[in-house]
């Protein structure tokens, strides 16, 4: 996640008002608390913490079993879907829909998970390299699109946005046999050819 990314996601957060009755929140995708909180510590600070104290319980979900993860589960299979069927509050998937093979069924999934009154966060790629882990559908849609994945009248659209990422740290120098190939990157960065990301916040409504 972009810090700039995560700083969105405190502030679109922020607009949940009031909190849903169930305050149970599931990250998807959460990694490692190592990860969340040093290799890329703005996760935990602009978007962990925050919800903490808010008052949400929130419960990383991830299919490995590795240290600061909560439950193991696959978004991928139907078996999500059943065992976590109305459960959430909130569910924060960022960054992966453009690493599954079927996105429509995660979107389900994700649905059936939330609660009616909940609601979904989710941020994906708009403007950015492949990059596979373990795959990358090339999914890189604007925020309408993603709110398209659910039926209409199901998702009503609280706040959305496409990020620019603009922090230059995030714009490497990589190793080329070619001069200067190596720097396009960052010189694509100061022509303003930005990285963006695709970020949409969701009120769920499953009485339609």
């Amino acid at each position: 996640m972009f810090r700039e990314e995560a700083v969105w996601v405190e502030k679109a957060l922020q607009k949940i008002k009031p909190l849903p009755a169930n305050k149970q929140a599931a990250n998807l995708g959460a990694s490692t608390a190592v990860f969340r909180q040093q290799v890329q510590p703005h996760i935990h600070s602009y978007v962990v913490q925050p919800l903490i104290d808010a008052g949400w319980q929130v419960l990383h979900i991830d299919i490995k079993k590795e240290d600061g993860v909560d439950l193991i589960a696959d978004v991928t299979e139907d078996s999500f879907a059943e065992r976590f069927e109305n459960r959430f509050g909130l569910t924060v998937c960022t960054n992966m829909l453009e690493h599954v093979q079927d996105i429509a069924k995660v979107a389900g999934n994700i649905f059936k998970a939330t609660m009616h009154g909940g609601y979904i966060l989710i941020t994906v790629p708009y403007k950015y390299k492949k990059h596979l882990d373990p795959i990358d559908n090339m999914f890189r849609p604007a925020p309408g699109e993603i709110a398209m994945l659910f039926r209409k009248g199901t998702a009503e659209i609280i706040d959305s946005k496409i990020i620019i990422i603009k922090d230059k740290a995030y714009y490497t120098i990589k190793k080329s046999r070619f001069p200067f190939w190596g720097y396009r990157e960052v010189i694509g960065y100061y022509l303003g050819r930005y990285h963006k990301v695709s970020g949409i916040l969701l009120k769920i409504n499953k009485e339609r």
